[in-house]
């Protein structure tokens, strides 16, 4: 083989790498996995999610009741899905080379939140959530998107820049005129009817509704704290569960020592102190006998005074 035709083969080969590699499906990556999620790929094969591990085209994530995941894309785009929701990524395109964005999201039920990183200009680079009833299309914004399986309703709350809604018909035909949800603006979509006009969102409801689509370790879940608890905590928490145990012991039935104020705790009152026993009773010490006193040769006895 000259080395002209090796060149050239060499050459191709690197353009089949590099197209290979372009052409290379986006994925996300798990960050948040709290409760029961459910990963499904397009073959229906249906494994447990767990931290770390990767959702691709095509998988469907499923949440439970009081569960909820956080998916970040390899292209930062950014998908919570709540509580008891079915959402597909049917289709997640994002070519660099080419400058071709296509992504699209089935939302079979529940309610999933995305933090679109990504510009996208609605006609050559596009991204969808599409229930059964509508489809909304964003550019660059973070918005919630929800759709009831029993009331077919759908419903889009948008919490930066601006979503557009569209109703849809059983043949995939828009109907009526879309609407535009802006900032701190919500709408909902009947079915076989145009999305209602948008309407301004109180700003406590919004907050409580921002709060609550986030999936991050903070969110306080109980059943999922109590699992994400490890041996040593556990440990601790038994320990500490048998030093309160000995406390209420110590201070007798009803009585926590932890819960007692020495600001409100009266003076204990102290018993009438016993008097020492008396000492029993010495008979009296007779007194000394007086030495005798000698003056010359007589002898005088000095006898004590009688009273």
């Amino acid at each position: 083989m000259s080395k002209y035709a090796f060149g050239l083969l060499f050459v191709g080969c690197v353009s089949l790498i590099s197209a290979s590699a372009m052409a290379e499906p986006m994925y996300g990556v798990l960050m948040v996995v709290k409760g029961s999620v459910k990963v499904q790929n397009a073959s229906k094969q249906t494994t447990d999610a767990k931290v770390g591990g990767k959702v691709a085209e095509g998988d469907t994530i499923i949440t439970a009741a009081d569960s909820r995941a956080k998916i970040v894309m390899s292209d930062r785009n950014v998908i919570n899905v709540n509580p008891d929701t079915q959402v597909q990524i049917a289709k997640y395109e994002n070519d660099a080379a080419s400058g071709k964005k296509n992504v699209e999201m089935n939302l079979l039920q529940g309610k999933v939140r995305n933090n679109v990183e990504q510009t996208y200009d609605g006609e050559k680079s596009k991204f969808q959530i599409k229930t059964p009833t509508a489809v909304a299309g964003v550019r660059g914004t973070q918005f919630l998107a929800g759709f009831d399986v029993k009331t077919k309703m759908t419903s889009v709350v948008t919490f930066k820049g601006a979503v557009t809604l569209a109703s849809v018909g059983p043949n995939g035909n828009i109907i009526g005129k879309p609407v535009v949800v802006k900032k701190g603006e919500m709408t909902q979509s009947a079915p076989d009817k145009t999305p209602e006009t948008p309407k301004a969102v109180p700003k406590e409801d919004m907050k409580k509704m921002d709060g609550e689509s986030t999936a991050s370790m903070s969110n306080k879940d109980s059943k999922s704290d109590k699992e994400a608890k490890t041996d040593g905590d556990q440990k601790r928490d038994v320990a500490n569960d048998e030093k309160t145990k000995d406390s209420k012991k110590d201070s007798g039935p009803g009585v926590d020592l932890a819960d007692r104020d020495p600001k409100n705790t009266p003076a204990p009152v102290n018993p009438t102190p016993t008097p020492p026993p008396k000492p029993p009773t010495a008979p009296p010490t007779p007194p000394p006998t007086p030495a005798p006193v000698r003056s010359g040769s007589s002898k005088v006895n000095i006898a004590p005074v009688q009273k």
